[in-house]
């Protein structure tokens, strides 16, 4: 990496404990649902067990109280390759739709207002959109991959400012803003060749999460981390890289100005401050990770479904020919909503989306598990509701909004 940022290596062992306490109360079963112990000035919170008793919890309404989408009409209300969907204070929405390289701006109930974007490199154009978020303030904000650029815009879809990241970065994707304004990435190390030798095998490439001023300063690196797993064989005297099944990578989410990292190799997420001390470990014990011949199946007739036909004997040999790693990952996306709850999606092979989740509440106690409708993304999550994508059999794109019913709760 160019540049002398200040790295940290952040392995998540901590020492013996000091401090033990219990969290929350005994349900129906015996003993605390959830223990934290305090060890060298990190909290560790241990999950038993869910807070919400096993017939109760949140749901997600049947049916989305707003639905954004069509498979033939106006241009303005069909997607292709969404890549970001946000609800604004006012109750408006925005869509990133990477197939049109445009942002897209409707009300509260779904009619289209105004799209700024186009396919380019100037400003307010994009390559290829990869991310989109609020705030700080009332702006949105745009990551384009492509040309590693931030574009900022007014809720009315106005172009205020443009800001590229320096330095020799390699694969960069956008995790979010704090709230002083400043770009949080996270930077992907590429695996390979090293002195023309081919490292073969199963391995994982660093992940860095690291912060920008809004002017594209690099400010300094959150720490380092196991980032994604790939399998790397030799063809023709060269380095061949392929995504495993069951592949780990980074999980990253904002949390205010901290940040949620995990690593996927056991059910361990990590609070980090923006300057890189570790603040809490989340854990949920006794889940059994081991992969079984049934799991592999599965995921290589997964894999398959997305591709033709034609290429199915091909891609299935050269999936038996990789290692398989002998855990399946322990989770998958990490997002937090409006009201600090950290939720974990069940880790799932592309293009199938997890259909359920666990919710953490904000100091880290496991409430219990929220279940989506099949085929849909979430992309944010409110106080009563929840956004996503969702695709139908034919793989058309709908941005929904379903009410998000919080029965049952622990007190």
């Amino acid at each position: 990496m160019a540049g002398c940022r200040r790295v940290r290596v952040l392995d998540g062992l901590i020492a013996a404990a000091i401090i033990v306490a219990v969290y929350g109360c005994a349900g129906g079963e015996s003993g605390a649902p959830v223990v934290v112990r305090d060890s060298a000035g990190v909290q560790i919170v241990e999950n038993i067990r869910p807070a919400w008793p096993s017939e109760s919890g949140w749901t997600l309404s049947e049916e989305p109280s707003l639905q954004i989408g069509v498979t033939d009409g106006p241009l303005e209300y069909q997607f292709t390759e969404i890549q970001g969907a946000l609800r604004l204070p006012g109750g408006g929405l925005v869509i990133a739709d990477g197939g049109s390289y445009e942002i897209r701006f409707f009300d509260a109930d779904g009619r289209f207002l105004t799209a700024t974007g186009r396919r380019g490199d100037a400003p307010g154009e994009y390559r290829q959109i990869a991310g989109l978020g609020y705030g700080p303030g009332d702006s949105v904000w745009v990551y384009d991959f492509g040309t590693r650029r931030f574009t900022v815009l007014t809720t009315a879809g106005e172009l205020v400012r443009t800001m590229n990241l320096g330095g020799a970065l390699s694969a960069v994707g956008a995790v979010g803003r704090f709230s002083d304004g400043s770009f949080v990435v996270r930077e992907y190390w590429s695996s390979g060749t090293h002195s023309g030798v081919v490292r073969s095998g199963l391995s994982r490439d660093p992940a860095a999460i690291a912060t920008f001023s809004g002017d594209g300063a690099e400010l300094d690196t959150v720490g380092v981390f196991p980032g994604r797993e790939v399998y790397i064989g030799s063809e023709d005297g060269r380095a061949v890289m392929s995504a495993p099944l069951y592949a780990r990578t980074a999980s990253v989410a904002l949390s205010g100005d901290e940040v949620y990292v995990g690593d996927q190799e056991r059910f361990e997420v990590g609070l980090y401050t923006a300057s890189g001390a570790l603040r809490r470990l989340v854990r949920v014990l006794g889940i059994d990770l081991r992969v079984t011949q049934e799991d592999i199946d599965r995921a290589v007739a997964e894999r398959l479904a997305d591709q033709p036909p034609e290429r199915h004997a091909m891609l299935r040999a050269h999936l038996d020919a990789m290692d398989v790693p002998e855990t399946r990952p322990a989770y998958g996306r990490l997002l937090v909503d409006s009201e600090s709850n950290l939720w974990v999606a069940e880790h799932t092979s592309y293009p199938v989306e997890p259909a359920s989740g666990r919710v953490f509440d904000s100091g880290g106690g496991l409430l219990g598990v929220v279940r989506v409708p099949e085929r849909f993304r979430v992309h944010q999550i409110g106080e009563d509701w929840i956004l996503g994508v969702w695709r139908d059999e034919f793989g058309v794109e709908y941005v929904r909004l379903h009410a998000l019913v919080k029965d049952g709760e622990a007190d």
